[in-house]
């Protein structure tokens, strides 16, 4: 359990002894869910009005309103628990396919604790959205964002997305990742740092493409 704390103030020291434990990725995994399923408990009434909203505008009949709604709420906490555990364990396979690249020294299973650890600053940004969703009058999960994507009025515009990927807590795990990577394959951060960052922009922008 310390590891989850040291890994906000002694990333470096903390992957290196993660390097060694073959348990590490659990504990982090289940302090992922544990929150996750808090904030989408936090930000279900937001959730709820824009669900409302949608059904309003579309006419859904009353009687169909209380299925939809009880549907998608349970979709929610579902989701919201096995997308951590696949992302997991996806992200894991990209960075070995980069330690072959790199012809680093890691194994699988550390790049999966590498991923859930790195998985810990978004967790906290979620944790601080969840708060805000919760104290102020939102009428959308949106309405609410910690990254540039705030200062756009139309949450629906490619720039809002463009913005939405400057965000210090997305920035703050990509630093992990690349910390985490350089002293699993040992090799030197700033090749990994190249590899990594390349990656990222690649996924994140193509993501933009296909929205």
């Amino acid at each position: 359990m310390k590891n989850v704390f040291t890994i906000f103030t002694a990333p470096e020291e903390t992957f290196k002894r993660v390097r060694e434990s073959k348990t590490a990725w659990l504990i982090v995994l289940a302090v992922l869910l544990v929150v996750s399923a808090v904030v989408i408990y936090m930000q279900m009434p937001a959730m709820e009005k824009e669900l409302q909203r949608q059904f309003q505008s579309q006419q859904v009949d009353a009687g169909m309103r209380d299925t939809y709604l009880a549907a998608a709420k349970t979709s929610a906490y579902v989701m919201g628990m096995i997308l951590p555990v696949i992302m997991l364990f996806i992200t894991g396979l990209l960075l070995m396919l980069l330690n072959l690249v790199v012809r680093g020294e890691g194994k699988y299973m550390q790049f999966v604790s590498i991923a859930a650890f790195a998985a810990l600053p978004g967790l906290v940004g979620s944790l601080i959205t969840g708060i805000m969703v919760m104290t102020m009058d939102v009428q959308s999960v949106t309405d609410v964002s910690l990254s540039l994507g705030a200062f756009v009025a139309d949450k629906s515009s490619q720039m809002y997305r463009l913005l939405s990927l400057i965000n210090p807590f997305s920035i703050w795990s990509l630093v992990l990742y690349i910390i985490g990577s350089s002293v699993i394959m040992n090799r030197p951060r700033k090749t990994v740092a190249t590899w990594i960052i390349a990656a990222w922009l690649v996924i994140s922008l193509g993501s933009l493409l296909l929205a």
